[in-house]
C-alpha cells in the first residue's frame, strides 16, 4: 500500500461487516419471537440465558478481533508460516476453552437457574442455556476462520455463512419449537438446538469456503508447529476480551442500577437499548476496517500513511454515523412510540433517551475506529484500562449519582451514558494523536 486508502476500499471493507453484525442481531430477535407464545417466564428464563452468553462471546471477541490483526500483519509481508501459526493457535486454544465449556455446560445452567429461583423459568432454561454453551465451541471455530478472511482483507466471504445461518435458524427454530413439517416440538430448547445446527452448517460453509479458496487454502497447515505463537495470540485474544467483556458487563450492572426505578425506566432503558444496538453496527464495521488496515501499514513500514488512513476512517465512519444519528433524532418519537404503542409515558421517555443516544453515537464513532487503530498496533493493554477506569469509576458511579440520588430517572442515567462515550472518545484521541505510542512501538508490530 503506498497510498492513502480510498473511501471505496473503506467501504468495501466495512459494509460487509456491517451487514454481518445486522444479521447476528435479527438472528437474536427470531429465537425471541419464536420463544415468545410460551410465555413470560420463557422469556425471561431466554433472557437470562441470552445475557450470559452474550456477556461469555464478548469475554472471547478476542479470537475473532485478535485473529484479524495478527493475520493482517503477517499477510502484509507474505509470511506464510506465521499465518498458519496464527490459525493454528486459534484452533487450538479453541479446541481447549470449548471442551472446558462442554464439560461445565450442565453445571452453570443448573446453578444459573437455581439462583433465578422460579421453577418455571428454570424449567424453560436449564437445557436452552446448556445448548447454548454446547455451541460455544462452534463459534469460537467460526471466529477464527472469519479472522483469516478478514485479516486478509476478505469481509465479503464470511458474510455468506453468517446469512445462511440467520435463515437455518428460522427454519430449525420453525422445525423444533413450533413442530414444523411434522416434527414434534420440544419446546424452548428446541431454539437452542436450532441455533446450534445453523451455527455448525455456518462453520461447514465457512471451512469449506477456507479449502477452496486459494488465498486461504496455502495458509492451512494443520500439522504445522505453532506453539511458540500461542503467547503473542493469547496477549492479544486476552486484552480484546477483557475490553469487550466488562464494557458489556457494565451496561448489564447499568440495567441493575435502573431496576429500582421501576418498570417504566426498564422499559425505557429496554428501547433505547434496542436502538442503539441498531445504529451502532456501523461504527463496529469501521472499528474492524482499522484493525485490519493498521497492522498493513506498520508491517510495511509506511507510518507516514498511518494518520491521514485513520483519519479518512474516522470522518467516514462519522459522516455514516451523522446520518444515522439524525434520522433517529428526527423520528425517536416514532420508534419509541412504534416498541410502546400503549404506554405513553414509557414512550415519552424513551423518545428524550434515544436523542441522548444520537449524540452519543457520534462520539463512539471516533472511539471505535480510533480503538480499531490502536489494538492494530498492538496497544490493546491503554484500552483495557482506560475501558475499565471510564467504565467503573466515570460511568456507573455518575448513572447511580445521576438516576438515582439526583432524581433525574433513566434520563440521568443516559446523560451518564452520554459522557462516558464522550470520555472513551477523549482519551483514545489523547492516546493516538498526542501520545503517539504507535510511533515508539511500530518495530514490534
Amino acid at each position: 500500500m503506498k497510498y492513502i486508502i480510498s473511501y471505496k476500499q473503506i467501504g468495501k471493507l466495512a459494509f460487509p461487516i456491517i451487514i454481518a453484525q445486522s444479521v447476528v442481531l435479527i438472528n437474536g430477535m427470531i429465537d425471541l419471537a419464536f420463544i415468545g407464545p410460551y410465555g413470560t417466564e420463557a422469556i425471561a428464563a431466554v433472557s437470562i440465558a441470552n445475557a450470559l452468553c452474550a456477556t461469555l462471546f464478548n469475554f472471547l471477541e478476542g479470537f475473532r478481533l485478535g485473529t484479524t490483526v495478527l493475520i493482517s500483519k503477517a499477510s502484509a509481508k507474505n509470511d506464510v508460516p506465521k499465518v498458519t501459526a496464527v490459525v493454528n493457535s486459534g484452533l487450538f486454544l479453541a479446541t481447549i476453552i470449548g471442551i472446558i465449556f462442554i464439560a461445565v455446560a450442565p453445571y452453570i445452567s443448573d446453578n444459573v437457574y437455581a439462583i433465578a429461583g422460579n421453577e418455571q423459568m428454570k424449567y424453560h432454561g436449564i437445557d436452552y442455556l446448556k445448548v447454548w454453551l454446547w455451541t460455544l465451541p462452534i463459534i469460537l471455530f467460526s471466529y477464527v476462520l472469519v479472522g483469516l478472511f478478514r485479516g486478509l482483507g476478505d469481509t465479503t466471504t464470511p458474510l455468506y455463512s453468517t446469512v445462511v445461518i440467520c435463515l437455518l435458524n428460522i427454519f430449525f427454530d420453525y422445525l423444533f419449537v413450533c413442530g414444523g413439517f411434522g416434527f414434534p416440538s420440544i419446546g424452548v430448547k428446541g431454539a437452542a438446538w436450532g441455533t446450534l445446527f445453523a451455527n455448525l452448517a455456518g462453520l461447514l460453509i465457512t471451512a469449506y469456503l477456507v479449502f477452496e479458496k486459494p488465498f486461504t487454502n496455502k495458509y492451512i497447515h494443520l500439522k504445522q508447529p505453532f506453539f511458540k505463537h500461542v503467547p503473542e495470540y493469547i496477549s492479544l485474544a486476552v486484552d480484546v476480551g477483557l475490553n469487550t467483556g466488562f464494557t458489556l458487563l457494565a451496561l448489564l450492572l447499568f440495567v441493575c442500577l435502573m431496576k429500582p426505578l421501576g418498570a417504566t425506566a426498564l422499559a425505557v432503558h429496554q428501547i433505547t437499548l434496542q436502538a442503539f444496538n441498531f445504529a451502532y453496527l456501523p461504527a463496529i464495521g469501521f472499528l474492524i476496517t482499522a484493525s485490519i488496515i493498521v497492522p498493513r501499514l506498520l508491517e510495511d513500514h509506511q507510518e507516514c500513511l498511518l494518520l491521514p488512513t485513520v483519519n479518512r476512517i474516522c470522518k467516514m465512519s462519522f459522516s455514516v454515523m451523522l446520518v444515522t444519528s439524525i434520522l433517529l433524532f428526527s423520528f425517536s418519537p416514532t420508534v419509541s412510540n412504534f416498541f410502546s404503542p400503549a404506554d405513553k409515558l414509557v414512550a415519552e421517555q424513551a423518545a428524550q433517551t434515544l436523542k441522548l443516544i444520537c449524540l452519543s453515537q457520534l462520539f463512539s464513532s471516533i472511539y471505535l475506529v480510533l480503538r480499531g487503530a490502536l489494538t492494530g498496533c498492538k496497544d490493546t493493554r491503554f484500552i483495557v484500562y482506560e475501558g475499565l477506569m471510564s467504565s467503573y469509576l466515570i460511568f456507573l458511579p455518575l448513572a447511580y449519582l445521576f438516576a438515582v440520588k439526583s432524581g433525574y430517572g433513566v434520563y440521568g442515567g443516559y446523560v451518564a451514558f452520554l459522557l462516558w462515550c464522550i470520555t472513551d472518545c477523549v482519551a483514545l484521541v489523547f492516546r493516538f494523536y498526542l501520545q503517539k505510542r504507535w510511533q515508539k512501538n511500530s518495530h514490534i508490530v
